[in-house]
C-alpha cells in the first residue's frame, strides 16, 4: 500500500500515541472506524425518528412505494 506523510501538531501526535495502538496508522484506522460507525448510527436513528413522525397516511404512501420497489426486484438473483 502506498503511504504518505501527514503533518500533525505535537499535541495531536501525543494524543494518538496515548491511545496505545501498535502503530499510529492502526490507531488512526480504529478511530476512523469508530467515527464512521457513530455517524452511521446517528443517521439511522434520525431516519427512524423521521419515520415515526409520519402520519398514518404518509406512512401508508411510503410503505406502498417500498412495496413497488421490492416487487421490481422480486425474482432477481
Amino acid at each position: 500500500m502506498a503511504s504518505t506523510t501527514v503533518k500533525l501538531s505535537v499535541e495531536t501526535r501525543d494524543r494518538i500515541r496515548a491511545l496505545g495502538g501498535d502503530t499510529y496508522e492502526d490507531t488512526i484506522i480504529e478511530a476512523l472506524d469508530k467515527l464512521e460507525a457513530d455517524r452511521f448510527w446517528t443517521q439511522a436513528e434520525a431516519a427512524v425518528s423521521w419515520r415515526e413522525s409520519l402520519t398514518d397516511d404518509e406512512r401508508a404512501v411510503l410503505v406502498a412505494r417500498e412495496a413497488e420497489i421490492d416487487a421490481a426486484f422480486d425474482g432477481i438473483e
